[in-house]
C-alpha cells in the first residue's frame, strides 16, 4: 500500500469589494466641486465658491472615511 500526498494548492478568493464605486465616485466629484469653487473664485462668485467649496470637502470626507474603513477592514482580517 502506498501512501500518496495531495499537493494542490488552495487559492482564497477575496469577495469583491461592494464600496470601491463609491469611493471613486466620491474622490472625482471631491475634486471636480474643488475645481468649479475655484473657477467661481476666479470670477468673483463668493457664494458659488463657498458652495461648491463646502459640498467638495464634503465629498472628499465621505471618500476618505470609507478608504479608512477599508483600511481598517483589512487590518481586522490580519
Amino acid at each position: 500500500m502506498v501512501s500518496t500526498k495531495n499537493k494542490k494548492k488552495y487559492t482564497q478568493i477575496m469577495p469583491r469589494d461592494p464600496y470601491k464605486s463609491f469611493r471613486l465616485l466620491t474622490f472625482f466629484a471631491g475634486i471636480l466641486f474643488l475645481i468649479v469653487g475655484t473657477r467661481s473664485l476666479s470670477f468673483g462668485d463668493s457664494a458659488g465658491t463657498l458652495l461648491n467649496g463646502l459640498a467638495g470637502l464634503l465629498f472628499l470626507a465621505a471618500s476618505y472615511i470609507f478608504f479608512k474603513k477599508k483600511k481598517d477592514l483589512k487590518d481586522g482580517d490580519r
